[in-house]
């Protein structure tokens, strides 16, 4: 393996491992410790994803500005930075649900920063270790991006087996590892930085660097159906899993560590998949496969919505971690072979605007509805939601199918 590429994947991994801590963390912080109602629940969830609607698609403007590795490695220095000041006033004080949803907010700008600028560093990897014949890059594309969900997956899963350890270390331990990961994939991702870069959009403005970003992603007719199957995915699916797994978990009377183990069966299935992908490749029809794991994700939540046993429950997560893997590594190859390299940047800020923007406004809705009704109905309505999208999606074309190498 190259040696850019090894650090960009132990860089990714760092920032996943951080990422798999907070997973766990923020919400319980906010239920176990600061004993917050579902509704604040979903608020502090919220708090997280929603500056992605401010500044994720600034983020991609900047990536694509500036030096896509400079900007990532900055943004982990402010990600280590947010945990270190919760570290300080852990040393003070208990956080209240203001505290929470401001730690919350600065978390989701440094993201949103962060995100389209380290996924931009993809092809950087691939055209240091890929011939330059067409059907080579793309195919090096899909590897690379399965490589790098594996090391997402996998530095999730470590940070989540340290958060489980939440009643024998304790918040400001576990905080300190959050730090000290990010520390370290800054240093990895600066270390990707060129020794030049093109400044020929610095004198424009990102309105219209943005606006270019959106034209380039309408022209592209099977992009403009993944963008808008994965708004949806984030409103119902992340939105749901952010939410509904928590107050699950604390319905079971479990503790922290069975909604640590819930999501560890989570990111079993995510690696499982992730690890096949690699052996076997993504395939030459990707869209087809997205829309399947469309289908299987809503009679995943129908199942859950059953009410089944606490060992049902970890095996349908680990099934859920499945499906949630293979459709985001094939929708994140599309985008990355897709996208024009001029537009690189902005077009993954819309990808993932779209994601994580709806995934916020799923988790509000998610809280309003498990606050007046059960978890379980919740569950219930996003199956029957993505049935229904299914239905309207796989009698659509363009996504359904698009084939790698149709396009240049």
């Amino acid at each position: 393996m190259a040696a850019r590429l090894t650090r960009f994947l132990l860089g990714y991994g760092g920032t996943a491992m951080a990422t798999g801590l907070q997973v766990i963390l923020l919400p319980w912080i906010a239920v176990a410790v600061a004993d917050l109602p579902a509704l604040q629940l979903g608020w502090v969830q919220a708090s997280v994803l929603l500056p992605n609607l401010v500044f994720l698609l600034f983020g991609g403007v900047l990536a694509d500005r500036r030096d896509s590795a400079r900007v990532a490695g900055l943004a982990c220095l402010g990600l280590a930075a947010c945990h270190g000041a919760l570290l300080l006033y852990f040393s003070y004080r208990l956080p209240d649900l203001y505290v929470l949803l401001l730690y919350g907010v600065c978390l989701g700008v440094c993201t949103a920063f962060l995100q389209p600028a380290r996924d931009s560093l993809v092809h950087r990897s691939v055209q240091r270790s890929e011939g330059s014949d067409g059907s080579a890059v793309h195919s090096g594309v899909q590897h690379t991006v399965t490589w790098m969900m594996l090391a997402q997956y996998g530095g999730q899963a470590v940070g989540m087996l340290f958060a489980s350890r939440f009643d024998q270390w304790g918040v400001e331990t576990l905080l300190s590892i959050q730090v000290s990961a990010l520390l370290m994939a800054s240093a990895l991702l600066f270390s990707l930085r060129l020794r030049s870069h093109d400044s020929r959009h610095r004198s424009r403005l990102p309105p219209g660097l943005i606006r270019e970003g959106f034209t380039q992603a309408w022209q592209r007719p099977a992009l403009r159906e993944l963008i808008a199957l994965v708004a949806f995915n984030g409103f119902v699916h992340i939105g749901v899993f952010l939410v509904v797994l928590p107050l699950l978990a604390e319905d079971y009377g479990r503790g922290a560590s069975y909604y640590a183990t819930l999501q560890l069966a989570f990111i079993a299935g995510t690696v499982a998949a992730s690890v096949l992908m690699l052996r076997r490749g993504q395939g030459r029809e990707p869209g087809r496969g997205i829309l399947m794991c469309m289908l299987y994700s809503a009679a995943l939540l129908v199942a859950i919505s059953l009410g089944p046993t606490p060992l049902g429950l970890l095996l349908l997560c680990g099934l859920w971690g499945v499906v949630a893997a293979a459709s985001a590594a094939l929708g994140r190859s599309v985008v990355q072979i897709l996208a024009p390299e001029e537009y690189r940047s902005r077009i993954i800020s819309i990808y993932q605007l779209a994601l994580f923007g709806s995934a916020a406004l799923g988790a509000l809705t998610a809280g309003v509805v498990s606050e007046y009704a059960a978890p379980l109905m919740t569950l219930r309505w996003a199956g029957g939601a993505s049935l229904v999208a299914f239905a309207l999606l796989i009698s659509s074309g363009d996504l359904r199918r698009y084939r790698v190498g149709m396009h240049d």
